[in-house]
């Protein structure tokens, strides 16, 4: 984890207006209002209220679970305790939380945010009572701590000293508040999902610290210290303003949102190239947060919200719905340069972005955000995960003949590593969605909804993606009249549904919401949804000669065998050596023909579950493909071109 963040000086100079001094675009907070927050036109169910029940999800947060309870929360207490003058009950882990020299980024205790979160997460998902029990022990540790340090929550080997530091102008080690605001977000989550008073008490402790530290500090330091990697401070403070109603916390999430990225999002600039990927992402599901609390005063951030989901999404990501290499975004004409990188497409960003595409559907709720967090989900989280051990990816690496390369147990603990334990809890959050008369279905996997206000249990079976039928049945308590807004994805033709095996009705609008209005729901009605998928090519941003195989949704990647790989190869020990590793070339199959020919030439094969092979390659070779998220511990390939004759 890198961090270059540009001045609004030099932001300026990006855009041509020269230098400025740094200005702040809201009201004094002294004449800042009560909260007006924004009406969400679409709103989730609680994530306790839905299961999911089967398929590669269900399998892949199980894993998660099983990883999470391996996990000693003493060992990701040690720090805090030691700062807070109290002895530790276990020997800190490695890797990022360790005291080792090379570990100069100031992350230590950011595992222990994640894990707060993905345990709060996991209990909401599942009701499995031994996660509330780690986030109640680890609530109750962080506030016997607080006491003897006045509020301040803190692993770092120096203290206190890196934020408060920071906050003086002074020169200060590593990325503090990136760390900080994970454990004041792991706080947050304990709270939502797993109903914590405590750990409510101890954030509103933790962010009256964070007031007080700042107080006086000047709006010019202010954004100085935002040049460095904050992580979403900015949305953390936004989310305790709406908790508790306190203007004070807008005002510090007003204060952590960096100008130099606001400001030229907001005017429809894109002058992202170079900059540190998940530095940026953050923030701006920072803006979307503040936008949410008062919208009518603060379009500015809205705009920067929406603007920067466009440029990402559809001029910077790769098919998977990553982007970025090692780390950062690069300049939209170079994707091409891009593809040999071993350090491509972290998984962090592709966790915030989904956070963000939330944010952004519940004001908007158009079918696009969906599309774009389904291919996200499936290729980049799902992907993310080793099914042999649970273990998570860094980088989602395009290169040629590369093999994906997983974190350690217990010796690594990389940022991807902290939202990998959340990403694999949080499956059921964005299913499904609903207006006061609609209910949104907008992922398509197995699972059960319970609708409490309305008393109504939605069931949707699928094997989905490996068929394209999903059927939802329905069970109420009294007949209901509901309408149904069925996500009808881009990447089908045509949707067909069929209400109780009897009235059918066909979407030609790929990428709306296939709407059947006002049925009257009764117990034992069944919904069915077919979703027909074809092989199709998704042409890498502004190369259009070379394209990625895709099957409905799923990226395919082409199946070259585990040539130089030996067992537990994929394990490593730090995100130094992850794209280093494996370095073994293997020949890449040769695509002669135009390259809109390549799906044509792709024949599914028998089974249940999706598989390919594709004929007409040089020298009569036929490839073997299978999804992407599918295809761990071998070599593949991601994008084609029309290669020369051999």
């Amino acid at each position: 984890m890198t961090h270059d963040l540009r001045t609004r000086r030099d932001a300026l100079k990006i855009l041509g207006a020269g230098a400025a001094a740094a200005t702040w675009p809201w009201p004094a907070p002294a004449t800042i209002s009560a909260l007006e927050p924004v009406i969400p036109r679409a709103r989730y169910f609680p994530l306790a209220d839905v299961r999911v029940t089967g398929g590669p999800f269900l399998v892949a947060q199980q894993l998660d679970a099983g990883y999470l309870l391996t996990l000693e929360p003493d060992r990701l207490l040690h720090n805090f305790r030691v700062n807070a003058g109290l002895a530790p009950r276990a020997p800190v882990y490695g890797g990022w939380e360790s005291q080792e020299p090379w570990v100069d980024i100031r992350c230590h205790g950011h595992t222990l945010g994640h894990y707060l979160s993905a345990a709060s997460y996991m209990y909401a998902s599942s009701g499995d009572a031994r996660f509330s029990e780690r986030v109640d022990y680890i609530v109750g540790e962080l506030a016997e701590c607080q006491p003897k340090t006045g509020g301040w929550l803190a692993a770092f080997p120096d203290g206190v000293a890196p934020l408060t530091d920071s906050l003086a102008g002074k020169p200060f080690a590593g990325v503090p508040w990136y760390t900080t605001h994970k454990v004041m977000a792991g706080l947050r989550d304990a709270h939502l999902q797993r109903g914590s008073a405590g750990a409510l008490e101890v954030l509103v402790k933790f962010a009256d610290w964070v007031s007080a530290a700042s107080a006086g500090v000047s709006p010019a330091r202010f954004q100085k210290m935002l040049e460095r990697e904050h992580g979403g401070m900015n949305e953390v403070f936004a989310d305790l303003a709406a908790i508790t109603g306190n203007p004070q916390y807008r005002n510090l999430a007003l204060n952590f949102s960096h100008q130099a990225l606001l400001e030229p999002l907001a005017s429809g600039i894109d002058a992202l190239d170079g900059l540190h990927s998940n530095t940026q992402i953050p923030k701006v599901v920072g803006f979307s947060r503040i936008y949410d609390l008062s919208g009518r005063d603060w379009g500015i951030y809205d705009r920067a919200a929406r603007f920067f989901w466009h440029s990402v999404v559809e001029q910077r990501s790769f098919a998977t719905g990553g982007h970025g290499d090692v780390e950062h975004f690069f300049p939209k004409n170079e994707f091409a340069k891009h593809l040999d990188s071993a350090k491509t497409m972290e998984t962090c960003c592709t966790h915030n972005m989904l956070r963000l595409t939330r944010s952004l559907y519940a004001r908007d709720p158009r079918a696009a955000y969906f599309d774009y967090y389904e291919r996200a989900l499936l290729n980049g989280i799902l992907a993310s995960q080793d099914p042999a051990s649970g273990m998570n990816t860094y980088f989602q690496a395009t290169r040629p003949g590369y093999v994906r390369l997983y974190h350690t147990p217990f010796e690594s603990f990389w940022c991807c590593t902290g939202s990998g334990m959340e990403n694999h809890a949080r499956y059921g959050e964005s299913i499904y969605a609903h207006d006061d008369e609609a209910l949104y279905v907008n992922l398509f996997m197995p699972s059960t909804l319970q609708w409490r206000e309305r008393g109504l249990t939605v069931t949707q079976e699928t094997r989905f993606p490996d068929e394209d039928t999903v059927t939802l049945r329905f069970a109420c308590e009294k007949p209901q009249r509901l309408k149904l807004r069925i996500r009808h994805p881009s990447w089908c033709d045509t949707l067909r549904t069929t209400w109780n095996s009897r009235g059918t009705s066909r979407s030609r609008d790929p990428g709306s919401y296939h709407e059947i209005p006002g049925e009257r729901i009764r117990t034992g009605d069944v919904l069915e949804i077919r979703l027909p998928m074809k092989p199709w090519l998704e042409p890498l941003p502004n190369s259009p000669e070379q394209g990625a195989l895709m099957f409905g949704p799923l990226v395919l990647a082409a199946r070259l065998g585990t040539a130089g790989l030996t067992p537990g190869a994929q394990l490593i020990v730090n995100e130094r050596e992850s794209g280093q590793m494996l370095n073994y070339a293997v020949p890449i199959p040769a695509w002669t023909q135009p390259l809109a020919l390549l799906p044509g030439a792709l024949v599914r094969d028998a089974g249940e579950t999706l598989a390919f092979t594709a004929s007409g390659f040089a020298n009569n070779e036929t490839v073997k493909f299978a999804p992407w998220f599918r295809l761990t511990n071998e070599r593949y390939n991601l994008y084609w071109q029309r290669s020369a004759s051999p």
